[in-house]
Formats: C-alpha cells, structure tokens, sequence
C-alpha cells in the first residue's frame, strides 16, 4: 500500500478517536457527577425550572422563563399567578441569547414530569423534574461545562495519540 494512503488512513483513524472519545467522556462525566436525589428531596439552589406566567390558552415564548430553585420561591411570593405547570407538551424556546428546550408528560392533571435543556453561552443543563405547579420533586440534574469539554478532549486526545502510534507501529513499519 502507498505510505501516503497508510499516513492518511492512521491520520484519519486518530481524529474519529479522538472525536468519538472527547464526546463519550464528556457524557459519562456529565452522569458520573449528577447528584442523585431520593423521592421527595429539595432540589439544590442552582436547579433550574421553566416557569410559565401568562395566559394558558395562549402560551407565548415571552411567557416563558427559566429560574433557578432559588430565584424560583422569590418569584412565586411576588407573582401568585406564576405557575411550574406549563401549557404546552414540548416547545423550543429562545430565551435572550440562551435556548431552552422542555418536553412534557402528564401525570395527572395536576402534576407533571418535565425534561428542561437549559443551554446558555459556556453550559448544558438538563434537569428532569416533576411538579405540582408550586413545588419540585428532582429527578435528574445534569451539567456539561467548559471544564467537562476539556476534560473530555483530554482523554480524547490521549486516545487518538495511542490509537494512532499503535497504528504505526503495527501497519506503517519501515521496511529493513
């Protein structure tokens, strides 16, 4: 085979590996470190909820914010019509510079189960929680920063580097 093929396919094998890997590890550190919460637990400050105040029959974009737990109870003193029930089953939202994307299931018809994508500039949230339109019971509390990225690439790298020197050994060998 032509060495230029055989430095093209290795070349080509490192950068799959380390692209494969930087985005598998970046997900399994993201779920190694997600707090796990026992039934009936309080969601920690930084969880965030989609909060919807506005009319139900007409749900708009604008009517939609995200909170933190915290910021959340301040806001449920000053606005009683603020509601954790949202009126739509799943929507993309465009939220400033930031994108929330929500999918809803109805337990009943006062509660329900929420998946939020909460992705601003440097992070990924994902929280998956259920709600009686006041409270939170926790579910899921996922989070991918810049520093997981990183991490994730440097494994990614270190996994391209050995594929691709095991590569040429095995395959790109000199001849004698």
């Amino acid at each position: 085979m032509n060495p230029f093929t055989v430095r093209l396919a290795i070349l080509i094998t490192e950068l799959l590996v380390f692209l494969m890997v930087t985005a598998l590890m970046t997900y399994f550190i993201s779920f190694a470190s997600a707090p796990e919460f026992p039934a009936g637990a309080t969601p920690p400050a930084e969880f965030p909820v989609l909060v919807y105040d506005g009319d139900r029959a007409r749900p708009e974009p604008k009517q939609y914010r995200v909170a933190r737990w915290n910021e959340w109870r301040e806001l449920a003193e000053r606005q009683p019509a603020a509601s954790l029930l949202l009126p739509e089953r799943t929507r993309v939202l465009q939220i400033g510079e930031n994108v929330a994307t929500f999918n809803v299931t109805e337990d009943i018809k006062t509660r329900q189960t929420v998946e939020l994508l909460w992705r601003t500039g440097d992070e990924e949230r994902r929280t998956r929680y259920t709600t009686d339109g006041r409270s939170v019971e926790p579910r899921e509390f996922r989070t991918i920063t810049t520093k997981t990225v990183i991490l994730g690439g440097m494994a990614g790298c270190a996994a391209g580097l050995l594929i691709g020197q095991l590569l040429r050994r095995r395959i790109a060998q000199r001849p004698a």
